[in-house]
């Protein structure tokens, strides 16, 4: 239920039972209290109230949310055009900067996992990555509780900020996971606090059974627009409180934490037409969404549906799950058939890599087993090894791993560094051209056109095979080479 703040403070809590508010733009809301004499209509201060905001008495997450009301609700806040990197011709290179064991349930760094990526900064930006994609801040992570306790799992505010702002200091955009699908209660299944709700933004079918004998059962008249999360409440985006709200929690991440853009989680619990609302109200250079899916028409259709204009040009990326789950099966199997559509990569990359965000594995997509980080065998290592040469090869834009680059050995990561120097050097981008020379038991191979230089990829068991003369050995591996020239 949404309790504003002065009620909260002044009222006992055996007097409240259900408190329905209508928000105003005057400065209040009224407010029906429902005490055992009989209802009650009281009037709730709104929480961009700057005495609240000022208040001794607030806890500090409380605080953040009424400041960022107050800074970002869209009465007060003039949003500015959006300035997109993810566009034909994009050369970023995005960084996963984060594992499921990296937090504070598995290891203690001094300053949290923050502090890692503070100190890990300038390495980061040394290695060419233009973003990295840092985990959700709030309290609870993936199932968020108060959004703005910023005392998570993964560190604290101080710490955050630092890590931002080491980010910036090595040249490197930072995307932050926003989780807007579903949210937990601060002490319970339902009880949103920072910012604070009523139960009624939960969808109709949401595993909560709500209040027998309410209308609705005190929860929303609609059903989800998408997939359910059984974990949390899934929230209703055709709701105009989660809307602002979200469009707040935004435009505080992008305007006072320091934030670049977006990855959005489990996108397709909510239409994609919200993800152009909030978009468009944050001004995000670069988003990338969770479609996870290996239908790459599903995945084409979300993007499609995140921008109505004609260009696309605002359109959010997404993750190339297609391209992922046929590149590994092709690599364990020895078919890369499954890799050539009529010539053009089969996945995402061959309909629209400017908006195709390619990766090897990420925390969904790796085992799930906290040692597997330092036991992974050896014919693992290779096949992600290959995959690497695959996607830092070719259009999309390519997303490295954390544990791959930092924490599988020196030799490992000089592997994934000379393919990402290629890319760079080669002028390689999202939407270079490319020709599949060959796709069959074996052998994989393709030719892509940077701005500067030809590269030539190889996959594959077959040991013969090769570009001709006039070519340089790049980088090689088991069973992957690669090969360069400057173009004619």
């Amino acid at each position: 239920m949404i309790l504003k703040p002065a009620l909260k403070f002044f009222l006992p809590f055996f007097a409240l039972a259900i408190l329905n508010t209508a928000p105003s733009r005057a400065g209040s809301a009224l407010g029906t209290l429902v005490l055992a004499s009989g209802p009650v209509v009281v009037s709730v201060p709104e929480a961009s109230s700057s005495r609240l905001a000022n208040s001794p008495l607030l806890s500090p997450a409380r605080a953040e949310w009424l400041n960022a009301v107050k800074l970002y609700s869209d009465r007060d806040y003039v949003t500015q055009a959006q300035h997109r990197v993810d566009t034909a011709n994009s050369k970023l290179i995005m960084l996963q900067g984060f594992h499921w064991y990296a937090d504070s349930y598995w290891i203690h760094p001094p300053n949290g996992w923050w502090g890692v990526l503070a100190d890990k900064a300038p390495a980061v930006g040394k290695a060419g990555f233009d973003l990295v994609w840092m985990p959700p801040v709030s309290d609870g992570s993936y199932y968020p509780k108060e959004w703005y306790n910023l005392n998570s799992q993964w560190g604290n505010k101080e710490n955050l900020i630092k890590a931002v702002n080491a980010m910036h200091a090595a040249g490197v955009k930072t995307v932050a996971d926003v989780v807007l699908n579903h949210r937990n209660g601060t002490t319970g299944w339902a009880d949103f606090t920072n910012p604070d709700w009523p139960t009624t933004v939960i969808t109709q079918n949401d595993e909560w059974a709500g209040v027998p004998g309410t209308p609705n059962n005190s929860k929303s008249p609609n059903y989800d627009e998408g997939q359910g999360d059984s974990g949390c409440r899934d929230l209703d985006h055709t709701n105009p409180l989660v809307q602002q709200d979200s469009k707040i929690f935004m435009r505080w991440l992008k305007g006072t934490i320091g934030f670049d853009g977006w990855r959005y989680d489990m996108v397709k619990g909510y239409a994609p037409s919200h993800i152009g609302d909030y978009n468009n109200a944050s001004s995000p250079i670069f988003t990338v969404g969770e479609v996870y899916d290996g239908n790459r028409q599903v995945v084409a259709s979300w993007i499609d549906g995140t921008d109505n204009s004609q260009d696309k040009v605002n359109a959010s990326s997404a993750f190339d799950f297609p391209t992922k789950f046929n590149l590994l099966s092709a690599i364990e199997a020895e078919r890369y058939e499954t890799l050539s559509d009529n010539g053009k990569p089969s996945g995402l990359i061959g309909w629209w890599p400017a908006k195709a965000v390619t990766f090897v594995e990420n925390h969904d997509t790796s085992p799930r087993e906290p040692n597997f980080i330092a036991t992974a065998s050896a014919e693992y290592k290779t096949q992600r090894l290959m995959g690497y040469a695959y996607i830092l090869t070719h259009p999309g834009i390519p997303c490295v791993f954390w544990p791959h680059f930092f924490d599988w050995g020196q030799a490992y990561q000089n592997s994934i560094q000379a393919l990402i120097n290629i890319r760079k050097a080669a002028g390689i981008t999202s939407t270079s051209r490319m020709a599949i020379l060959a796709a069959t038991n074996e052998l994989y191979a393709a030719v892509i056109d940077g701005d500067t230089q030809r590269v030539v990829l190889k996959l594959g068991k077959n040991w013969g095979w090769n570009p001709g003369p006039g070519w340089t050995l790049a980088a090689s591996g088991e069973r992957y080479a690669v090969w360069t020239q400057p173009l004619p």
